[in-house]
Formats: C-alpha cells, structure tokens, sequence
C-alpha cells in the first residue's frame, strides 16, 4: 500500500509542472490554459468542475466558467465560455470542446497578445486577420468587431469606443482551418445590432 501512495505522489508530481506550464498561455487552434480543443465536456468538468452557466439544445452547448471575487462571489465581467458539439469520438458519442473564449488578460499567447492588445500589435503578429462579424453595442455606445486568423484557429474580439483605437476585449481559440462562425455566434451577442 505503501508503494501505491509513493507511486500516486510521484505521478501527481510529474503531471502538475505539465498543466502549471500552460495554466495561463494561449495556443492558437489548440488550447487556452488547460481547456483543449478536442477534450470532452466530462474532461472539462473534472479539470474545471461544474459550469457556472451556459445553454444546451440540438447536441451543441456553451458551458461558462466565471471568475470568483476574493468572498467567493461570481464575478460575472471576467470568464471562460466552451462551446462543445456532440461527436463520436473513441467509438462512443461525446459532447467535444470545438472553441474555447476567455475575456480576461490572464491569458497570453507565446509572442505576449492578450484582452487589452491592440489591433495593431494583433495585426503584427497575425497579418491574415480578416473581419468576419460586427455588432453594435448601443446601449454602451461600442462597436464591436470579431477577426478570425481561420488558418490558425484564432479569434480576437475587438472593441472600439467613440474616439479611441480597436482593443482586444475577448480572444477565442477553434480548430485550425474552420471559421469561427462555423458553429454558433458566442453568448452575449443576441441584443447587438449586426453590421
């Protein structure tokens, strides 16, 4: 039994440096943090537990993970959303992450691009970025526009206010060489006018 428990820690020990190194990164088409493209909903829920929110119909659903304040309170503004499809996958069906979407510049990619990036420093680094969406926020008086690098698997939300430069609010990560827009427009967006 003893041996057990040295064998348990040992492993624990190898795998926790593994998640640790990419806990905060961004990995275009792969991952964000330790959410995957191509992991199932259960191997989210055991890594994340359960969704703080989300919405299900016709084998496609949005789970959404939410920041918790230092009272343990749900801090709404800042979040992780996972959209997943039902798929087979190792020969039985299974509810399969296709894109990951955080709003929170905790996460960064290898090259430093993170929410608060500007189009320009985004532009830089991704120069195939091409607009696929706009929405009109009124009632904050903000245009948003969502670009797609679909080659990579990477999405930026952008936001711009009256008088000021395009900042990245949100990034999103789907498999390479599919759109963003393949599946469904990300929660939030239903009571913006589309440009």
């Amino acid at each position: 039994m003893k041996h057990l428990y040295i064998l348990g820690a040992a492993l624990l020990l190898m795998i926790a440096p593994a998640m640790a190194q990419t806990a905060w990164k961004i990995e275009p088409g792969k991952y964000i943090g330790n959410t995957k493209i191509g992991a199932t909903t259960e191997e989210m829920a055991t890594l994340l537990g359960p969704a703080d929110g989300g919405d299900a119909a016709m084998g496609k659903a949005w789970g959404i993970w939410y920041s918790h304040k230092k009272d343990n309170s749900i801090d709404s503004s800042r979040y992780l959303a996972v959209y997943s499809v039902r798929e087979e996958t190792n020969g039985k069906e299974a509810m399969v992450v296709k894109q990951v979407r955080v709003n929170t510049p905790s996460f960064k990619t290898a090259k430093g691009l993170k929410v608060g990036s500007s189009y320009i420093e985004v532009k830089k680094l991704f120069p195939a970025i091409k607009v696929v969406a706009q929405y009109q926020d009124k009632l904050k008086g903000r245009k948003i526009t969502l670009y797609d690098v679909k080659k990579e698997g990477i999405a930026f939300e952008m936001t711009t206010a009256k008088g000021s430069k395009q900042v990245c609010t949100a990034i999103a990560i789907h498999p390479e060489g599919e759109s963003i827009n393949t599946y469904i427009l990300f929660p939030g967006y239903e009571g913006f006018e589309k440009l």
